[in-house]
């Protein structure tokens, strides 16, 4: 048909034999796309593949047909109408110049549609296009056959889950197979969908060993999704080259989710490593492992990183490329000394860079992991490493590096060097020592050490002299306690009496928990003990759940572990706390180590453990405003008065039971209750609250913390209670006789007379209980099922049980076990048992409450469900959060 001029375009799929995608030129992003349903045709409609609509009879032949005879191939289009009402464009496709409605009905696989208007043009158009219909009938081609046979076999496509298919199963059937696939989607650029023929499986196959940006779902429902960055050009990178393509899949694994790995087969490149190559892609460690040869994807990623190519467009580097490698050299300091062959050299760089280092052409004996044994000479030849070179200057000239395509540590490639001190070469010492062995490079291996000749010389004198390995001895057995994890609180109270009375200690820092926390291997007495330095406090770092730290946590933390990490030290055990962790100094270069946190302002003193040393060194800090004293002022006093405010006291004696009215329930493990006698006392208050005269007073605004009169909704009658938090003209308040609160309008609030009685005069009446040693789960669900539990029991008994404390805060929370009047049992245990609620970490040894939380844990209940329940802890409260919370409750007077 004549027309305007016509548009130049690629089809990217076939939807149906009257239905294309085509798109243009990527400009700045993905090409502008456009479907086009054939004008003056109908084809047979395809059916829905969940088997809710069955195929037309023809349908998946005539899609067939055009599928290839078009896909990835330049036609020119033009439109003929579009119907907004149907949101479809109706138009021509021209391949070669062929009009593709005239191809496909002369094929015999559509219908024509009867002229419509009194357009000339298109009614000569239509007619042409019938007399052609009608030489496809009376040929008996396509969809007109006499004996059509398997083209009128209509798709069972088969579904993965229960309705459908198993995918192990069909990885079992097909393993090490390639497999015809007929691509159908693209969900990002490693991931495909399509059809498995002739089996019409319906499969989702992510590329084994690939893994491309991806897209996250709108926020807002019917929202388009959100690509990440080159997520767009990754999928546009693989529809152009295989959507809608016949491809060849081996398919090489699957996941829980009915998921199949694998890797498309393609006669003229490995599309994986085109894509690791322009640098869309990443390489995943754990399915590289799937596919034939692994280091092909490596080599590609690497060929990507060194031309800074796309997603790695910022890419820098930790070392220089391989092909530098034997001229690459850098000067640093040894950080950590992690096996006898295996280092952690730390650069010079600003800000420095670690750099994790294997010793070339060597292998030393392993050390054992948990619970295996330490090969012989293995310790020995990491600390020949250690004593040498922790802590030292050496120089790093860079050898050769090896991917490692089956890392679980997150790295893909190996570094291997000669690292010497000075003039002396640390491979070569150990070799001569015999602690090492070398390894036997082939002749054309060139990925081999420089000092690969001095290696053989020292292997071949340490075998005449016998010495280490190459001898006939063995190193003394060395049997090590380990007292600083919490399973071993026992163990290491045991060991508090020797470790104290033996004074100043020598000691290796064998790991470094945060800037005042340390586990320190004591050789003299055989065992690994958990020190916290007395009278000093550091920020805490991050938790692994995400949880951020406090303000300098983390650099607290690197300028101990840089300090102290695998260095000769000495200690002094002064005291120990209930979870075991030994409390004391600890010296590096005669210098305490408190002290030099203190200096740098790392730390802040804390407890009754400080020295005058201590506190100067902290006014030194505090004078020149050093990291966590940045924003010191004159509030400091009053922020370390509070803090000391809301440290936990342990009650010398634990009191009778007694019985108390449960007023509020805050959440499962936290009430507020009246003691007996708080009637008469109430009735008091209450009395004098009722013969108070109101005034009204519109300029009243209270304070955060201040204590006031409230009118409690419910019932329009005056409490006393205390305003929590301020928003405009509303404040929540406590009322502090009954423990509930509610947000109150200022309107409906007033100072708190003379008449009526201060909370110094008249303490209030309820008071705040927690359950003694365990904490709420986090989830919501299992929250919800505590809280139903704990009310079950309450409505039981009208709200009166009886409550034994176990310790009190100076806030003035007590810590209780609560007792059940029906069965006898504590609240704890119940919600222990049941698993409902947790141990607090450092109490997880407490008697009876233990047996009760592993029993829920064998049982698998509630949050131990999955077999543990990973929370935050509320032993470890950030500084901030103290301090907010003690200023709060001091506020108030209580």
């Amino acid at each position: 048909m004549a027309g305007a001029a016509p548009n130049k375009a690629t089809v990217k799929s076939v939807l149906s034999a009257d239905t294309v995608i085509v798109m243009g030129q990527p400009v700045g992003g993905p090409p502008p796309e456009k479907t086009i349903t054939l004008a003056g045709i109908i084809s047979p409609r395809l059916g829905r593949r969940d088997g809710t609509q069955k195929d037309e009879p023809f349908a998946w032949p005539a899609r067939e047909f055009l599928r290839k005879a078009c896909v990835g191939k330049a036609v020119t289009f033009e439109l003929e109408e579009t119907v907004a009402s149907i949101g479809k464009s109706f138009g021509h496709v021209y391949l070669d110049g062929e009009n593709l409605s005239t191809l496909i009905v002369q094929a015999g696989w559509a219908k024509v549609k009867p002229p419509m208007g009194n357009n000339p043009t298109r009614t000569a158009y239509q007619e042409e296009l019938q007399r052609m219909e009608a030489q496809a009938q009376s040929a008996g081609i396509g969809m007109w056959s006499k004996d059509a046979g398997s083209m009128t076999t209509i798709r069972n496509v088969i579904m993965p889950g229960d309705a459908g298919y198993d995918a192990k199963d069909v990885l079992d059937n097909f393993k090490g197979q390639a497999q015809t696939l007929i691509t159908e989607q693209f969900r990002d650029g490693a991931t495909v969908r399509g059809y498995l023929l002739p089996s019409f499986h319906w499969v989702t196959v992510f590329l084994s060993g690939v893994s491309c940006p991806g897209f996250k779902r709108a926020e807002e429902p019917g929202g388009a999704d959100i690509p990440e960055a080159f997520a767009q050009e990754a999928k546009y990178f693989m529809e152009s080259r295989l959507l809608n393509r016949e491809v060849s899949v081996v398919l090489e694994g699957v996941d829980k989710y009915n998921n199949f790995y694998g890797s498309i087969l393609h006669p003229q490149f490995n599309i994986s490593v085109e894509l690791l190559k322009v640098g869309l892609a990443k390489v995943v460690d754990w399915s590289a492992k799937f596919t034939k040869d692994p280091e092909l994807l490596y080599k590609a990623e690497r060929l990507a990183k060194e031309r800074r190519q796309r997603i790695w467009k910022d890419y820098v580097a930790p070392v220089r490329s391989a092909g530098a490698a034997s001229a690459a050299e850098f000067v640093g300091k040894v950080a950590e000394v992690i096996s006898g062959d295996f280092l952690v050299v730390k650069d010079s760089a600003m800000p420095p860079v670690e750099h994790r280092i294997a010793l070339s052409s060597i292998r030393t004996p392993k050390l054992g992991r948990r619970d295996q044994k330490d090969e012989a000479w293995a310790w020995e030849a990491r600390e020949f490493l250690r004593s040498r070179l922790i802590g030292r200057k050496v120089t790093v000239g860079i050898d050769y590096i090896r991917p490692l395509p089956n890392s679980t540590t997150g790295e893909t490639e190996r570094v291997f060097a000669s690292v010497s001190e000075g003039a002396n070469n640390v491979a070569v010492a150990l070799v001569a020592n015999g602690l090492a062995t070398v390894m036997k490079h082939r002749q054309d291996d060139q990925d081999r050490s420089l000092y690969y000749d001095d290696l053989i010389q020292a292997e071949a004198a340490a075998a005449r002299d016998k010495k280490g390995l190459h001898g006939d001895a063995t190193p003394p057995t060395r049997h090590i306690n380990d007292v600083s994890n919490s399973s071993a609180t026992a163990q290491a109270k045991q060991m508090f009496g020797f470790v104290q009375r033996a004074g100043r200690l020598q000691g290796i820092v064998q790991h470094v928990v945060n800037g005042a926390r340390y586990k320190v291997l004591i050789p003299k007495q055989s065992c690994v003990i958990s020190l916290a330095l007395a009278g000093v406090r550091c920020p805490t770092t991050g938790r692994k759940d995400g949880e951020p730290g406090e303000p300098y946590g983390e650099e607290a933390y690197a300028f101990a572990r840089d300090k102290c990490l695998q260095h000769d030290v000495e200690v002094e055990v002064h005291a120990q706390d209930k979870i075991g962790t030994m409390i004391g100094r600890l010296y590096i270069h005669k210098q305490d180590m408190g002290v030099t946190l203190l200096k740098e302002g790392y730390a802040r003193t804390s407890g009754r453990d400080m020295t005058n040393e201590m506190e100067e060194a902290e006014k030194g800090a505090q004078q020149k405003r050093l990291r966590t004293w940045e924003k010191y002022d004159a509030e400091l006093e009053a922020e370390k008065a509070a803090a000391e405010a809301a440290e936990v006291v342990e009650s010398a004696t634990s009191g009778e039971a007694t019985q108390v009215t449960v007023t509020e329930v805050v959440d499962a493990v936290t009430f507020y209750v009246h003691p007996t006698g708080a009637e008469q006392q109430i009735a008091y208050v209450a009395d004098r609250l009722a013969a108070m005269v109101v005034k009204e007073d519109g300029e009243f605004r209270p304070k955060v913390g201040e204590v006031v009169c409230a009118k409690f909704s419910a019932d329009d009658l005056w409490y006393r209670a205390r305003v929590e938090a301020r928003k405009g003209d509303t404040c929540s308040v406590l009322f502090i006789d009954y423990g509930n609160g509610e947000d109150v309008p200022v309107s409906r609030l007033r100072p708190l007379p003379s008449s009526v009685p201060t909370p110094v005069a008249c303490p209030p009446q309820a008071l705040e209980y927690k359950l003694a040693y365990i904490k709420p789960p986090k989830d919501e669900e299992f929250k919800n099922e505590a809280m139903a539990c704990v009310q079950e029991i309450l409505a039981a008994s009208n709200g009166v049980v009886s409550a034994k404390m176990e310790y009190r805060e100076r806030s003035g929370r007590c810590h209780v076990m609560m007792m059940d009047p029906a069965s006898g049992k504590s609240f704890n245990s119940i919600l222990l048992r049941n698993g409902l609620a947790k141990l607090e970490r450092r109490r997880q040894d407490t008697p009876g409450l233990k047996d009760d939380q592993a029993e829920a844990k064998r049982e698998r209940l509630c949050i131990w469900q999955y077999g543990d329940a990973v929370d935050s802890d509320e032993d470890d409260n950030r500084m901030a959060e103290d301090v907010a919370k003690a200023k709060q409750k001091t506020a108030g007077g209580r």
